[in-house]
């Protein structure tokens, strides 16, 4: 299977590329330049390098869908108008999936628990989540109305190595997981109606 990682170099491409190349894909790295990776594994040498620009390249989303991958994974998408791009220019390759990564940040606070995923009336808190809500938003419709394959992954915090990770009562007490993990109650602030989030490794 062909698979483009857009914004493969940075922390969650380090990790995911090596292990696409590991169950035999081919892999297109895309990258503003040639960083090197998080980490160092001999499936880097395996993987195809393309440096494209998505903000000074006008014709990023048109040079993806070129490369006639089965799978894109979309990193580092931030606009609702690169969203657009994209979805246009890969409506008429061979794509079987479209990975979106938005982020909890789209959500804003929640008004009811348990907090609904695709609840339409979210308020997003800055313009960061504004622009993920809306990508999501675009993207439903183009997913219900014609059909594209796409999958939208909502990570509340990047953690790994090197990286504090941020507790789900939203401070670095590492005390909290240990309280988690002995079955014991843990108190979250404004009764859990904060954007807070369970910490995921990428290992």
């Amino acid at each position: 299977m062909k698979i483009v990682v857009i914004g493969a170099y940075g922390h969650i491409g380090s990790y995911l590329v090596p292990k696409l190349v590991k169950n035999n894909n081919e892999v297109i790295a895309v990258s503003r330049g040639k960083h090197q990776p998080y980490t160092q594994d001999s499936g880097w040498k395996k993987i195809q390098h393309m440096s494209l620009d998505r903000v000074k390249d006008p014709k990023f989303a048109t040079k993806i869908a070129a490369l006639n991958a089965d799978v894109v994974v979309d990193l580092i998408n931030f606009k609702l108008e690169d969203t657009q791009k994209m979805t246009a220019a890969l409506k008429n390759t061979q794509l079987s999936h479209y990975l979106f990564y938005s982020s909890i940040w789209a959500h804003g606070r929640a008004k009811t628990l348990p907090a609904d995923p695709n609840d339409p009336a979210k308020e997003p808190l800055d313009d960061y989540g504004k622009n993920k809500f809306a990508s999501e938003q675009f993207l439903k419709h183009e997913y219900r109305t014609n059909g594209f394959p796409v999958t939208i992954i909502m990570p509340g915090q990047i953690s790994g190595p090197g990286w504090t990770i941020i507790n789900p009562v939203g401070n670095t007490d590492l005390g909290v997981f240990q309280k988690i993990a002995n079955g014991e109650k843990i108190t979250l602030p404004n009764f859990g109606m904060e954007t807070l989030h369970a910490s995921r490794s990428c290992r």
